[in-house]
């Protein structure tokens, strides 16, 4: 089902992509009440014309739709926003400072997502400029309900958003999926990553006491418990950290990826839940993992030489 309405007024529409398990991947969440409307991460420009039908689905408007929020600016998450905005024009883009000029001028943007996704870029298709005009930063917003809170580390222009019960969460506590009545999670660590501060910014979210919230993943779903959920991924980075540098002081290791996986398989129970996915998004899987796991070794390698 492509969109859900999983709590009172928030609903969870799938952005599933023109290719082989890129399914059950990318959220876009939607809050729409009678006085407040928004939605967090449009997702990218491949899938913008069936969002735009699905929001109109649940009376979403140009009217009514007051925000679109960015938890950050990387091609899967606001690739769209600028051809969204087209179709609902009084809404008002929320990002980063860091970000803004990214998306008002998106070259630089696209060519980065080139270098990083290769194929995957151009399947989620080309990167459509926001009107600087319609594009800000506010740590509050609306009448006050919606709070941003810095959380870099995935990405240097990361925000989450607090709102009522809810936290949206982006990229900075991983990536889960729901699975057999389990789940499976992963840290989002590309290049360029740093651990400290990650761990930094998942302190920041575990210092507010969010037990009661639940915690919408951009890469995907809702979970009950924010702090439980937040605490699994501190530790989560804690684990891969320690397994990379492991391996990276092991001389003996000749296939370092293999051997990395291995071990994590062992150690890391949530994402050991790999192994219930069918083919295709193993395979989907296996490319982020890489890099995640590089972008992991890359920060371990620069704080060794900078020692």
């Amino acid at each position: 089902m492509p969109v859900k309405n999983v709590d009172d007024s928030l609903y969870h529409i799938d952005l599933k992509q023109p290719r082989a398990g890129f399914r059950n991947f990318i959220s876009t969440w939607v809050y729409k009440d009678k006085n407040l409307c928004f939605i967090v991460d449009p997702g990218p420009m491949s899938t913008i014309y069936f969002l735009k039908e699905k929001l109109e689905s649940i009376g979403v408007t140009k009217e009514n739709l007051n925000y679109i929020l960015l938890t950050h600016i990387h091609i899967d998450h606001a690739g769209g926003t600028g051809k969204l905005l087209s179709f609902f024009p009084r809404a008002q883009v929320i990002c980063h400072r860091r970000g803004m000029k990214h998306l008002i001028n998106p070259e630089n943007l696209w060519n980065a997502s080139k270098k990083v996704l290769g194929k995957v870029a151009d399947m989620y298709g080309e990167i459509v400029p926001v009107p600087e005009n319609k594009i800000t930063f506010q740590e509050e917003i609306g009448r006050q309900e919606i709070k941003a809170i810095e959380t870099i580390g995935h990405a240097s222009h990361h925000l989450c958003y607090l709102f009522q019960g809810y936290l949206f969460i982006g990229d900075a506590a991983g990536v889960h999926f729901p699975i057999q009545n389990k789940f499976y999670i992963r840290p989002a660590t590309p290049p360029i990553f740093n651990y400290d501060i990650a761990i930094a910014s998942l302190d920041k979210l575990l210092s507010l006491n969010l037990t009661d919230f639940k915690i919408c993943y951009a890469h995907y779903g809702i979970r009950n418990n924010a702090k439980k959920m937040l605490k699994i991924a501190k530790e989560q980075l804690k684990i891969w950290k320690q397994v990379i540098e492991s391996t990276l002081s092991d001389s003996r290791q000749l296939d370092f990826e293999d051997h990395v996986i291995k071990e994590l398989m062992k150690k890391d129970i949530y994402f050991a839940n790999v192994i219930l996915f069918d083919e295709e998004i193993k395979k989907r899987e296996k490319m982020f993992i890489s890099n995640s796991i590089k972008g992991i070794k890359e920060y371990i390698q620069k704080s060794l030489k900078e020692e």
